[in-house]
């Protein structure tokens, strides 16, 4: 992972007020047949990971010490959708992966440069891997990955490239069938920034050298392999993180990335609030406009990928609250980040983003559960967990579930409808006015009416709550709470849905601030 330089201006807190007028209802509808505007059908592994390769024998373990602990987290998330999350490995560290077989320990990070930009939030200079490394995809055994290969630091070194293809190698005999991709080199255009290029590179010198690593893989890795993989088409592209003009996806194509047909999806990445000085739960993270300012970002992007010949699927191969991770504990890993998790998954979704993966690194404060004992405290997991959860189970295991975001001009209240075989069968709505556990007021709730179809007699209706946006623990979903116990993933509580009746097609709530809701209708499966 390196720092992402593109980010859009929060909305003022000056023209918000501050907090939804409980005097007021706000009523929502969704048309009981599939919109235009809504998803495609979504993936199952939708919602995905992705892990840097310096923390990826502390997510996976190894043969002897097996993680289990995220092992259960993947499998809870697949048992509500049907599917396994998919995994990345890649960013920043896993530009400065290198092999030797003669190593005893799986991986070993290496500080060279204490004072360069990325050590200074924790990114290695250098990881060292042996044998043992490979062995942690072993531990998920259902679960498909992509590889990046390193084109950062071993460009122009000597057995540099060599030294990727080995790795690409292991890899894919670990792996075998369950490889979905390798990616090649991670966010070029700020490949200067982090000590890979100098500044001047440009992106020719991307498109030249990505094609030789692409057809070196090709020819030397994927060539005759007994798993069925593409022996060509296998590569993931572009992977950028600034969002400058020049590095759009529609000028990579035209500049010639597929000229050799390697091509099998695209993606960027993107961080929202990049660490600003101005960020702020509510005017970034829990405001519903500035999210949605930032997920339309990569609309022609979106478009120039499934456009092109053969159409490509466009992935948001990184994302999250803040990437540089300094100083923001009380605004990023918090329950107002899991509503902000929530709304961005169903925004991207709307978008027909074939995937989003969210990065997850041991010390990094947004990741959604730490995997090892850390600073003298026991695995655990965090609130934007809690995120995915809601929206693994507002999707359900229908093989043919659909987004459709509810236009609304309302900064901080969104509202979604889930269909399942083009049928409207669940809302989702969320409170985005911040409410903090410290506040010396009552917590505000807010009135909403929602259009069922006719035929609707009643709905039920589960709740994610916490004790505010600032919580850091103490989560419910429905009265189900997950944690570290023992070495695996426990859950605790009762299951609490509330069964409300519908009126002549109308299902009125209230929802406290700092809230989010998922509604279902009767009858409706999942």
């Amino acid at each position: 992972m390196a720092p992402s330089i593109r980010c859009t201006t929060a909305l003022s807190l000056l023209t918000m007020q501050a907090t939804i007028a409980t005097s007021e209802t706000f009523s929502f509808s969704s048309p009981n047949k599939v919109p235009k505007g809504a998803s495609g059908i979504v993936p199952k592994d939708f919602a995905s990971y992705s892990w840097p390769g310096h923390w990826f024998t502390d997510f996976a373990g190894n043969a002897t010490y097996p993680n289990l602990f995220s092992k259960d987290i993947l499998d809870l998330l697949a048992s509500k959708t049907g599917a396994q999350p998919f995994v990345r490995i890649g960013g920043t560290s896993t530009d400065r992966i290198w092999y030797n077989a003669s190593q005893q320990v799986a991986s070993r990070n290496v500080f060279e440069n204490t004072g360069s930009l990325t050590s200074n939030i924790g990114i290695p200079d250098r990881v060292e891997i042996g044998p043992a490394f490979f062995e942690g995809f072993r531990n998920f055994p259902d679960t498909s990955f992509s590889w990046q290969m390193n084109m950062g630091n071993t460009y122009g070194t000597p057995g540099g490239l060599e030294n990727a293809l080995e790795v690409a190698r292991h890899v894919m005999h670990t792996v075998g069938g369950r490889l979905d991709s390798f990616e090649i080199g991670n966010e070029p255009d700020i490949f200067y920034l982090v000590g890979h290029r100098p500044k001047n590179y440009t992106l020719a010198d991307y498109v030249r050298q990505w094609n030789e690593y692409a057809d070196a893989c090709s020819s030397q890795v994927l060539k005759g392999n007994p798993y069925g993989l593409a022996e060509t088409r296998f590569f993931q592209g572009l992977t950028t993180a600034s969002g400058e003009q020049e590095w759009s996806a529609d000028n990579v194509l035209n500049s010639g990335l597929d000229k050799h047909n390697h091509l099998k999806s695209m993606s960027m990445h993107h961080y929202d609030s990049n660490g600003e000085p101005w960020v702020r739960l509510q005017n970034s993270f829990m405001n519903h406009t500035n999210i949605a300012a930032n997920v339309s970002l990569y609309d022609d992007d979106i478009a120039a990928s499934h456009n092109y010949k053969p159409s490509l699927p466009f992935i948001l191969g990184e994302t999250n609250s803040d990437s540089s991770n300094l100083n923001m504990s009380q605004f990023i890993g918090v329950f107002g980040s899991a509503l902000w998790t929530i709304d961005r998954t169903f925004l991207s979704m709307a978008a027909n983003m074939q995937r989003q993966n969210f990065i997850q690194g041991t010390t990094f404060g947004y990741t959604q559960w730490v995997p090892v004992p850390l600073e003298g405290r026991q695995p655990y997991t965090r609130p934007p967990l809690y995120g995915y959860i809601f929206a693994a189970d507002a999707l359900g295991r229908h093989p043919k579930a659909q987004v459709y975001p509810i236009p609304t001009s309302v900064w901080n209240l969104s509202a979604y409808g889930i269909y399942q075989a083009g049928k409207l069968a669940k809302y989702a709505v969320i409170n985005l006015d911040e409410y903090n556990s410290t506040a010396s007021y009552a917590r505000p709730e807010q009135r909403v009416r929602l259009t069922v179809p006719k035929h609707v007699r009643h709905v039920g209706i589960e709740r994610l709550t916490a004790a505010g946006a600032d919580a850091d623990e103490g989560v419910q979903w429905a009265g189900l709470s997950w944690n570290y116990t023992d070495g695996r993933l426990a859950q605790s509580g009762k299951h609490k849905v509330e069964r409300v009746q519908a009126r002549r097609g109308v299902v009125n709530l209230q929802i406290p601030s700092t809230q989010a809701v998922l509604v279902a209708l009767d009858g409706c499966q999942d």
